[in-house]
């Protein structure tokens, strides 16, 4: 399935479900995004525009942290997404986003085509929020295309995120045995797969096969600081999220 063609509200990574579970699941999410919250009110981006990368409809995303931002552009293929963000800040009192629903990421690092690179390069003031979608990136093409997506990624988007604000949060792990820690964790920089397990899981009964790699590395520099989330997504299964912003960008 395409992820940006015009089925995009039933996207495996998104869509319809995941709408689903954002309202049905309510309360089992609350404590993820209050963590979230804690760690993006964090964030200095010292610009009124952000472009949200992929935010569905930013059900994970506070209010308080739209709300610093006079200018929203949203990079969203899911239409009904699009219309959950804008009813959202419409209730906000927040100008209406500006939604584009054509794919400025997969395909255009894959075909080497103008897309999120240049959008940037021609506003070199906005910050850029990855939301919650490099780790669901596997899923949506071959793996020889995102050994080459992720080699593009840095190619061509790190070089314009170089000079500005952004940040990231993103699917490091899931499955069934749910991370243990108090959130956001923070670190100086990137922890090893053997961190990850020894600081974040059950010191009992963990091991990494019982864990899905959703292969987030590679897209930063490692050496930045990073904090980790826990995201219980439904009853069955939890997801580790990883954080990292620009340097100076969080306190």
């Amino acid at each position: 399935m395409d992820p940006h063609g015009p089925n995009a509200w039933l996207n495996p990574a998104g869509g319809l479900r995941y709408h689903a579970r954002a309202l049905f699941g309510s309360q089992l999410w609350a404590p993820y995004r209050a963590s979230l919250h804690t760690w993006l009110s964090r964030f200095e981006h010292g610009s009124p525009r952000v472009v949200l990368v992929g935010p569905s409809a930013a059900h994970c995303i506070s209010d308080a942290f739209l709300s610093r931002f006079s200018e929203i552009t949203a990079l969203e293929p899911d239409p009904l997404a699009g219309f959950l963000l804008a009813r959202r800040l419409r209730r906000l009192g927040l100008p209406e986003p500006h939604l584009e629903r054509k794919d400025q990421l997969v395909r255009p690092l894959l075909e080497n085509t103008p897309g999120l690179a240049e959008r940037l390069s021609a506003d070199p003031n906005a910050c850029v929020v990855f939301c919650n979608l490099l780790g669901q990136a596997r899923f949506l093409m071959r793996d020889d295309e995102f050994l080459r997506f992720k080699a593009a990624f840095r190619e061509r988007i790190l070089p314009v995120l170089a000079e500005r604000a952004w940040l990231s949060f993103h699917d490091r792990f899931s499955g069934s045995l749910a991370p243990v820690f108090d959130a956001p964790f923070t670190a100086p920089a990137r922890l090893s797969d053997a961190e990850v397990l020894r600081r974040l899981y059950p010191a009992e009964g963990v091991a990494s096969q019982e864990l899905l790699d959703h292969q987030s590395d590679g897209f930063f520099p490692e050496r930045l600081p990073h904090a980790y989330l826990s995201w219980r997504i439904d009853r069955r299964r939890s997801h580790l999220i990883e954080g990292v912003a620009s340097a100076g960008a969080a306190r």
